[in-house]
């Protein structure tokens, strides 16, 4: 068979009809996929958009190209296009694939360099402790004073609060002081202390207590010694003191009102001493049993604060028994 007009050269056989419309079928078949492919990566790129903008579009780019590419190959040679088309549609794939996930991984990476970040600045950053113990000195001067409780005030150990109660002391009650203290105590002549502010200089005017039936005073366990016994010690201030801590001494015999005396230790436990004009109406005579006072003072034991004379802190002539 032969077309008019054409060269002899030029045959065309039914084996090139065959061959062409092979070739036209691939073309279209190769059309139809890179039209897939490009749709399919037009759907990625906007899915990996909200992660990338830019890569995506690199991406979609390099597709676009990729099936241009594939396009034109196959119009060269079909089978060699077919093969070329599909590696890069999975090289297109694989790296449309990868640039999507690294938003991710970079996000994921950069969330645990920040927790890491501010973990190690909490570590290295510890909040400073607020528990801070400050101590401070309380002194102490020399101040002799007799002053009167204002009311019910607690006698304690020491001076503040914190110290332990021994008792308490009624409105009106006298106080034999010779010390403050730098936060506002007073030492007592016993060594307890009691807070300024609830005494005053003044005394109180306070109820006459109802008088305790008189007890008979006990009688020496010695005849009474004759005056040429005695030699005198000294003017002694005399002052007075009450059961705190039971009635036991620190010479270790009862306190009895009328017999114990408190003195320092000049004055050796068991020492018989004589105060003239007995400020609690007895004889006079008592033992040295207790400690606790200062030079040139005799502590006289009673059973309560009513048994105090009103006049309450004196000066008498003292005399040791010989």
């Amino acid at each position: 068979m032969k077309i008019l007009g054409l060269e002899t050269g030029i045959n065309i056989t039914k084996d090139k009809v065959i061959a062409g419309a092979n070739v036209a079928s691939v073309v279209i078949v190769c059309a139809f996929a890179s039209i897939g492919i490009s749709a399919l990566l037009e759907v990625d790129a906007v899915s990996a958009a909200n992660f990338l903008p830019t890569e995506t579009t690199e991406a979609t780019t390099t597709s676009s190209e990729t099936s241009e590419t594939t396009t034109e190959s196959t119009t060269e040679d079909t089978t060699e296009a077919t093969s070329s088309s599909s590696e890069r549609a999975a090289a297109s794939s694989s790296s449309d694939t990868s640039d999507t996930s690294d938003p991710s991984n970079s996000s994921s990476s950069s969330s645990a360099t920040s927790s890491s970040s501010a973990t190690s600045t909490e570590q290295t950053n510890p909040v400073p402790s607020t528990q801070a113990t400050t101590q401070t000195t309380i002194g102490e001067s020399t101040y002799n004073a007799i002053v009167y409780a204002t009311g019910t005030v607690n006698l304690r150990t020491g001076p503040g609060t914190s110290y332990e109660s021994i008792r308490q002391l009624r409105r009106g009650d006298q106080i034999d002081v010779v010390a403050i203290t730098t936060n506002g105590w007073y030492k007592t002549i016993r060594g307890n202390y009691v807070y300024k502010e609830y005494t005053q200089t003044e005394p109180i005017n306070t109820p006459t207590p109802t008088p305790k039936p008189a007890t008979p005073t006990p009688k020496p366990a010695t005849p009474t010694p004759k005056p040429a016994d005695k030699t005198l010690l000294g003017t002694y201030r005399v002052t007075f003191y009450i059961p705190v801590n039971g009635t036991r001494t620190a010479s270790g015999a009862t306190a009895t009102m009328g017999t114990t005396v408190a003195t320092n230790s000049d004055l050796p436990f068991g020492t018989k001493i004589y105060i003239e004009n007995d400020p609690l109406g007895g004889d006079g005579y008592y033992i040295v049993q207790d400690r606790g006072v200062g030079a040139g003072v005799v502590d006289i034991y009673v059973d309560s604060m009513s048994d105090v004379p009103s006049y309450g802190v004196t000066t008498r002539k003292v005399y040791i028994v010989n």
